[in-house]
């Protein structure tokens, strides 16, 4: 059967006017196009459901059992298309996005906070995860967009660069390698950095290799292996604790620094990098996420955390 909606709306039509003449009117069509519907439905059906009189139009036995069903399709299809708008209209001002936990503890607190004051009917769902763990859910849908630094084109993936940040040096305020706590220090080169086994990444990290090839640059004598972690949230806990000092993006400075450190900008040469939003190569994005996207760099910007 080949039936639409509006095959239904006109037989319902010419069944509540019992004239094809204002049942026309009602529907704005013709009158021969009417006929010709009424006659489709007939012929689908294989039975005949009016009959016609030179005063009114007839409902045959068959046209009185296809009245029911046709007045139920069409009064659940009117009930469930509003409820079906509505949800498509929920799912438009919800984004999902994915960010390391380093990057959702210092820069999402405060792109919320800004979303809610300039665009309260957006529905920000956040979820923090390693960054392995962000390029997955992008790929798999889950959500919108991810957060990070992606150095590497990624297949099936679009990579747009957000902003560049730097890197800054970190250490405990109460086990200090290098500061003076009553002169703190703004900047430090790469050439005067301690030698001493520093907390840092593995190996394979893009991060840890770009620090290894500054630090190298920079003609620092090989130390003692480095204490050795899988995340940045690790390393900020051991350098507060004064396990050994540290190197971080500066977008991570401001969790840092509230967990007891003190730090500052590597120069000679300032080391910058881009930080990208990802997203599934083909896949339609929300026009929310232009408001987000713009949200998101207003609040870079206006910490400083781009340029320490």
């Amino acid at each position: 059967m080949n039936l639409s909606v509006r095959h239904f709306r006109a037989f319902l039509t010419v069944a509540s006017t019992r004239s094809f003449t204002r049942a026309a009117q009602q529907l704005h069509i013709s009158q021969p196009g009417l006929s010709l519907m009424m006659r489709e439905i007939e012929s689908q059906l294989s039975c005949r459901l009016l009959e016609r009189t030179t005063r009114s139009v007839e409902l045959t036995s068959a046209g009185h059992r296809f009245l029911l069903s046709a007045r139920r399709i069409v009064e659940e299809l009117d009930g469930v298309v509003p409820v079906l708008s509505q949800s498509s209209v929920e799912q438009r001002r919800t984004l999902h996005v994915a960010a390391t936990p380093i990057f959702s503890a210092s820069i999402m607190p405060h792109v919320y906070m800004k979303l809610r004051l300039n665009h309260p009917t957006i529905d920000l769902q956040l979820i923090d995860v390693p960054k392995p763990e962000v390029e997955s859910q992008v790929r798999s849908g889950n959500v919108d967009c991810g957060l990070g630094i992606f150095a590497k084109r990624l297949s099936e993936l679009t990579r747009k660069p957000l902003f560049k940040f730097d890197f800054v040096y970190v250490e405990s305020k109460r086990l200090p390698f290098l500061f003076n706590a009553a002169k703190p220090v703004g900047k430090i080169a790469w050439r005067d950095l301690p030698d001493v086994p520093f907390v840092e990444l593995g190996p394979s990290s893009e991060l840890q290799q770009r620090i290894a090839k500054c630090k190298a640059v920079a003609g620092l004598k090989r130390t003692a292996d480095g204490i050795r972690f899988n995340n940045l949230e690790s390393l900020v806990g051991m350098a507060a604790a004064g396990v050994g000092p540290t190197i971080l993006p500066s977008f991570a400075a401001p969790a840092a620094r509230q967990s007891g450190v003190v730090s500052a900008l590597l120069t000679e040469p300032v080391l910058s990098l881009d930080f990208h939003m990802i997203a599934r190569r083909g896949r339609a994005q929300p026009a929310i996420l232009e408001a987000f996207t713009e949200t998101l760099l207003d609040v870079i910007r206006e910490r400083g955390e781009h340029t320490y």
